[in-house]
């Protein structure tokens, strides 16, 4: 599934938690719908022309938030291209692959979830 940051509402919250000034909120609620244990928490650099195979979550599901750069991703065998912001989910038994076919570096958040 993926999750675009153009299509999330932002929510400004003033004096966050008792604090001061204020914040944006861009809540990726299509992530929360999943519990479990999170065995990996990674901020992940794909350097250019490299590429993370695609392969299949049979025990566990995957997010990847695109932190920086534009990644080409494979959801369950269909290509798409993300960019800062856009979120891949890929939940148990579903596949993905994410390619940097790009001169620069692409950082992405990664989390895997048991």
């Amino acid at each position: 599934m993926i999750v675009r940051l153009s299509e999330i509402e932002p929510k400004e919250m003033v004096k966050p938690r008792d604090g001061r000034g204020s914040l944006i909120n861009f809540a990726y609620e299509a992530a929360t719908k999943y519990s479990g244990k999170i065995k990996m928490f990674s901020v992940v650099e794909l350097k250019p022309d490299s590429k993370v195979g695609y392969h299949v979550h049979e025990n566990d599901m995957e997010i990847y938030l695109i932190l920086d750069g534009k990644a080409v991703v494979s959801d369950n065998g269909n290509e798409d291209l993300l960019g800062p912001g856009d979120m891949l989910i890929t939940p148990k038994g579903e596949g993905h692959a994410i390619e940097n076919k790009t001169n620069e570096p692409i950082t992405f958040l990664a989390v895997i979830i048991e």
